[in-house]
């Protein structure tokens, strides 16, 4: 188990933090299309705020952080199987999941601090930032469910992209950042053949 990033694979920091992120990602999409359709006078309301904003603020350290080691530890490089526009492609689409990733829970952060309320971060409160009144909060309800569709749409093209090189182009990019399906072909490829006449495993000629 590797911790550092090679020009073959990522490092076991850099896939501990995607599937953190993925997990914490997922929670966020449900809870934000929940308080979507809660009334704000729901009881549940306070509650599920809370709680998004406490996953936001945890994705934006861990993406931070993430960035940081990103930046400071090599990059596996795209196979030849793509295209250089498809690698293009690629690039634009990391950038803009870090893009979103980081801006979203800054955006919702003041959106909170627009009524004038502390932001909660589990049992602790931070202090509002930005400005105040219906205007600010008018801007920033809608800048964030914009960029909430624009970061499905990001993860829905992300996502496709990992699939075809799962299942069409087989050329081992999902196995650097889930190495257990590496692990699971590695054992498929072990398994000893069939021989022809009997389908028992060939036995070594000597």
């Amino acid at each position: 188990m590797q911790t550092e990033n090679t020009e073959q694979s990522w490092g076991i920091v850099q896939q501990t933090l995607h599937w953190v992120v993925v997990a914490a990602v997922a929670v966020q999409l449900y809870v934000g299309f929940k308080l979507w359709n809660l009334p704000s006078g729901d009881p549940q309301f306070g509650q599920l705020v809370a709680l998004h904003a406490s996953s936001g603020i945890t994705i934006f350290l861990l993406m931070a952080f993430r960035l940081y080691w990103r930046r400071s530890h090599p990059i596996p490089k795209l196979p030849d199987t793509l295209t250089p526009t498809q690698k293009q492609l690629a690039l634009a689409t990391h950038r803009t999941l870090y893009l979103l990733l980081l801006a979203m829970p800054v955006i919702g952060y003041m959106l909170i601090s627009s009524y004038g309320q502390p932001v909660p971060f589990f049992q602790w409160e931070l202090p509002p930032f930005g400005g105040e009144g219906e205007r600010a909060q008018y801007a920033l309800q809608r800048l964030h469910a914009a960029s909430g569709i624009a970061l499905i749409l990001v993860l829905g093209l992300h996502i496709s992209a990992a699939l075809r090189h799962a299942w069409l182009l087989r050329d081992g990019v999902m196995e650097r950042m889930a190495p257990f399906l590496s692990q699971g072909t590695s054992q498929t490829q072990q398994e000893p053949e069939p021989s022809d006449r009997g389908g028992k495993p060939a036995q070594s000629r000597q």
